[in-house]
């Protein structure tokens, strides 16, 4: 039997949300899924063809092997794993954590394991380290996560529909080096900030208050310290905010910019400019308009 896995990507932080708010995005990854033959078979097209390991080191397969694992199970030794991608990798858009909630799903459908979301999603925040992608990832639209005893309790948040635009440019950051460029401590004020803004966040997506989600997305843990080491990323902020988006946060650690426009209208205007900022630092960037996904990862019998 063929299963289908679709997951979304997501865009976690929101600004002030650090590694604790997260927020599904209605571009996905699809993952074919059979016990078929005697070896490993995986292939992939789309975003991250030629880059993404096609043994048993790729990041699905190990996850894979780790639910099995967890469960007390084996995974037949013929599996074949086909990956249509459109989640661009490395981008701040959870290309891993829609690879991890693949795997967990692919496990528990080939080895017959009940579908028990608590266990999937503590599973995935142990081996992703943080579930503020993983949540939305799973269950969709936004999504509040903690871990606490490595058990994870998220909950769905009230979310309105909200114009938004991923602006990626061409500049390699991973999640390791944007983690480095954070201080070790904080001042209290800077927490203080934070824990007031993240509660107006909520507030504001939830009502699809624009005027509030200006000030709301502001932060003081982490955009400091990642902005100014991606080229052009400051002016291409202001230049949004220009242009007629409402507010721009990093998209996870980033390279890639949320942006939330005011409108759809303000779409070509916004996208352009961005697009030219990045240009004039040096990079070539893309543009995605997804709208919130509400629901979040799937398995289907195909």
């Amino acid at each position: 039997m063929r299963y289908l896995i679709r997951v979304p990507a997501t865009t976690a932080n929101l600004g002030p949300g650090f590694d604790c708010l997260g927020l599904a995005l209605d571009l996905w990854n699809d993952v074919e899924v059979e016990a078929a033959g005697d070896s490993l078979i995986i292939t992939v097209e789309g975003e991250g063809a030629g880059k993404i390991p096609l043994d048993r080191s790729n990041t699905i397969f190990k996850t894979m092997q780790l639910y099995a694992k967890r469960h007390h199970k084996t995974l037949p030794n013929g599996i074949k794993l086909h990956c249509r991608n459109r989640i661009p990798v490395g981008s701040g858009l959870g290309s891993s954590s829609a690879a991890i909630v693949s795997g967990i799903l692919a496990a528990s459908v080939l080895l017959n394991i009940p579908q028990d979301t608590a266990d999937q999603l503590d599973c995935a925040a142990q081996i992703e380290g943080h579930p503020d992608n993983v949540g939305p990832c799973l269950l969709g639209g936004l999504v509040t996560a903690i871990l606490s005893d490595h058990k994870v309790i998220a909950r769905k948040l009230e979310v309105a529909s909200l114009s938004l635009m991923i602006v990626l440019p061409d500049y390699h950051f991973p999640t390791e080096t944007a983690r480095a460029a954070l201080p070790k401590e904080l001042p209290r004020q800077d927490a203080i900030f934070n824990l007031g803004h993240l509660g107006l966040l909520i507030y504001a997506m939830g009502r699809g208050d624009l005027d509030l989600l200006a000030s709301a997305m502001q932060d003081k843990l982490h955009q400091p310290y990642r902005i100014p080491v991606i080229p052009g990323a400051a002016q291409a902020i202001t230049a949004a905010i220009q242009n007629g988006a409402a507010s721009v946060a990093l998209s996870g650690a980033g390279p890639s910019l949320l942006i939330v426009l005011h409108s759809d209208s303000y779409r070509s205007q916004v996208g352009q400019a961005v697009t030219e900022v990045y240009k004039a630092a040096g990079l070539t960037s893309r543009v995605f308009t997804p709208e919130i996904a509400l629901s979040g990862a799937s398995i289907s019998i195909i």
